[in-house]
């Protein structure tokens, strides 16, 4: 009791050393009052925001302009400190609107906030934040003054991409192999553009790494946007069967394509990695083989014809054409050049298609007659001179037709055949 009537002595003396002051006014305090607070800016690395405070002053005298010291808390967690100081001083019975700007790292946040790294991740889209402040009043005669103040406000959470609609298929296919399409899309949950993200592909067939891939795209995600990607796997036949040898007996096996997105451009997701896996059979199509049974000579006319002037061999020529796939095949057409013996006999083609089911051979004979007659003499000489083993050369192509779904139509296949015939 002693001391408050000391204290009240004391400042009844100051006052009336400073007669603009009276008692009722050594009595009040500065006001502070909220007047707005916003985002000013956001982006993937972090949030920026303003907090603007009314500063009253009650008194009849100027008042310096006070030091404000603020922390922002997230989660009880402490993520952001500052201070302001200096000023013009606070006219008498009136007030001044303080700005009280701070910042927000989303990459230190995360790092130092798990509860509300999972919470985005959970599809969480703000959280709350509080601003505490204290403000040191400097007033003459009065001496020093700390009020404390907070407010309370929501900001929004940075989210990852997201990726939907995910899908794969067959683009074409033949019997040289198979283009697989898979089609995606990256969405940006986020009110502000996100860099795109790192992205590599690797495609497997019977959990075995066949090709790999990444996409490059430049341009970031805009924001609240759904951006689609689309991805071509090409695989080889040759090389696949090169790679996997069990494979020549099966007619599909196990594909599946991995997608893992890096996050490594977004500093609050670093180290961070997105994945998701397509599966699905991919068809193994076997190209039809194609063997040369020979040539079989149905007619000789050498010497007769050398009188009329139209010395001739007629021929039939043998190819064998084996389907390996469980479906059907159209031989369209197949044509052929043949060299014997060093000499270049003959060229000519199927006259008529070819069905050949499933897992069967067909033969197909093509009937030709060779009128030359340098070409009849060496034929001629040959035949006489009884030899069973002649080298010969056949090249050519031939167009086939599938009962299979996607698959490329008219698919030519070129083939060489080398080996010896007999006549």
């Amino acid at each position: 009791m002693k001391t408050r009537i000391l204290t009240m002595f004391i400042v009844t003396l100051c006052l009336g050393a400073c007669k603009s002051l009276s008692m009722e006014d050594a009595m009040k305090d500065p006001v502070i009052s909220l007047n707005s607070v916003e985002l000013t800016g956001i982006a993937f690395t972090g949030a920026d925001g303003l907090c603007k405070i009314n500063v009253e002053n009650p008194y009849p005298v100027a008042i310096p302009f006070p030091y404000i010291e603020w922390e922002v808390f997230i989660a009880d967690a402490k993520v952001t400190t500052g201070a302001i100081e200096g000023g013009a001083n606070i006219k008498a019975k009136n007030a001044a609107i303080v700005d009280v700007p701070f910042h927000v790292d989303y990459a230190d946040l995360y790092n130092t906030i798990a509860s509300v790294k999972d919470a985005s991740k959970n599809g969480a889209k703000e959280t709350g934040f509080k601003i505490v402040l204290t403000a040191a009043f400097d007033i003459p005669v009065l001496g020093e003054k700390k009020l404390p103040f907070e407010v309370e406000g929501m900001m929004p959470l940075l989210q990852a991409p997201r990726f939907s609609g995910m899908a794969l298929s067959i683009g074409a296919i033949d019997f040289t192999g198979v283009t697989l399409k898979c089609s995606f899309d990256v969405e940006n949950p986020n009110a502000f553009e996100i860099p795109f993200p790192n992205m590599e592909w690797d495609y497997s067939v019977n959990n075995n790494s066949f090709v790999k891939s990444g996409v490059e795209r430049a341009a970031p995600l805009a924001a609240h946007s759904v951006s689609p990607v689309a991805i071509q796997v090409d695989v080889n036949y040759a090389d696949l069967y090169d790679a996997f040898q069990t494979l020549l007996a099966t007619g599909e096996a196990d594909g599946v394509l991995t997608l893992t997105s890096g996050l490594a451009a977004i500093p609050a997701f670093a180290g961070e990695a997105l994945s998701h896996d397509l599966a699905g059979k991919i068809p193994l199509l076997k190209p039809p083989s194609i063997r040369f049974t020979g040539l079989t000579v149905r007619n000789v006319n050498i010497f007769e014809g050398l009188l009329a002037g139209n010395s001739k061999i007629d021929f039939t020529i043998g190819f064998e054409v084996e389907n390996k796939n469980n479906f059907s095949i159209t031989l369209e057409s197949l044509a052929y050049t043949l060299a014997v013996n060093g000499s270049q006999w003959m060229d000519g083609a199927a006259p008529n298609k070819t069905e050949i089911e499933a897992n069967q051979k067909a033969v197909i004979p093509i009937n030709a007659t060779i009128t030359t007659l340098p070409l009849v003499r060496e034929i001629g000489a040959l035949v006489a001179s009884r030899r069973t083993n002649v080298p010969y050369v056949c090249e050519g192509g031939f167009t086939i037709r599938g009962d299979f779904p996607n698959l490329s139509q008219s698919v030519e296949t070129p083939f060489t055949i080398t080996g010896v015939t007999r006549f």
